[in-house]
């Protein structure tokens, strides 16, 4: 006999899984202007609470409870390579908000240490597109970031990347994100980190 000791089973999570890109091909377009001006409301509205770090305010006026936060990025193999059956995605960031919250409360602990010297945020989204989703109170949206990290003098980092975002009515009446996959176009990350939400 040896010393093995078992591990207690963990319960059983759907929490971790990532959800599956949108097929924009097969979605139809939302021709109604008001919720169309309402998603880029929303998106402005956070990218505004993001660049000034009201992290706290963007979980709760932004974020639905069920939030799947999930950053990819891609090898990019030749066209015609077939050696390979591994997925080309690696996962940055699998997060729900249980993750979302502990991120934002390590911020607001102060002991965070890029957050002193402060840095600068800006946040350009662009190219919003809004699709209806089959359901009356479900939208799916497709945006460009440019997200820019500034500080002191010499440090400027700038990330690039693409949103396919799931917004959801909720019981109040306004958008809140539920799902949001984020392709992120650098393989290998030119900046310093990515602790930041794109």
């Amino acid at each position: 006999m040896g010393n093995h000791i078992a591990a207690p089973a963990l319960p059983a999570s759907t929490s971790r899984n990532v959800p599956a890109p949108f097929d924009f091909n097969k979605l139809e377009r939302c021709i109604d202007d008001s919720s169309c001006r309402e998603v880029e409301r929303l998106l402005y509205l956070e990218a505004r609470l993001l660049d000034t770090e009201q992290f706290s305010e963007w979980m709760e006026q932004v974020l639905d409870p069920a939030i799947r936060y999930v950053v990819i990025s891609r090898e990019l193999r030749y066209r015609k390579e077939r050696r390979y059956d591994a997925p080309t995605e690696m996962f940055l960031f699998n997060d729900d908000l249980t993750f979302l919250k502990a991120r934002v409360d390590q911020f607001n602990s102060g002991m965070q240490w890029r957050t002193d010297p402060p840095e600068r945020y800006r946040r350009l989204v662009t190219n919003v597109e809004v699709f209806l989703n089959g359901t009356d109170d479900e939208l799916v949206v497709r945006s460009n970031v440019l997200a820019q990290r500034s500080r002191r003098a010499y440090e400027v980092d700038q990330f690039i990347c693409c949103r396919e975002d799931l917004v959801r009515r909720c019981p109040a009446g306004s958008l809140r994100l539920v799902q949001r996959r984020i392709d992120f176009d650098e393989r290998s990350i030119a900046g310093r980190n990515l602790l930041l939400f794109l």
